[in-house]
């Protein structure tokens, strides 16, 4: 799969997540990236951890915690 197919499918989990409360607890509770790749698995997104450290390298707001920095609060 390629690196833009891998950014569209964390593109539609996150959205779906900024859609879905539960989701977001689920996502803000998660440990490290493999749990929160984990919890994309149970949902049908098949995630690359690379797909996520290049979504990271765009998130210019450090001072919340990262997974944090997917949503507004």
């Amino acid at each position: 799969m390629s690196d833009a197919e891998q950014d569209q499918i964390l593109e539609q989990f996150i959205s779906l997540a900024k859609a879905d409360q539960s989701l977001q607890d689920e996502i803000k509770a998660a440990l490290n990236q493999d749990q929160v790749i984990a919890i994309a698995a149970e949902r049908g997104f098949q995630i690359d951890p690379l797909a996520i450290l290049r979504k990271w390298s765009k998130h210019t707001d450090f001072s919340k915690p990262t997974w944090l920095g997917w949503f507004s609060d």
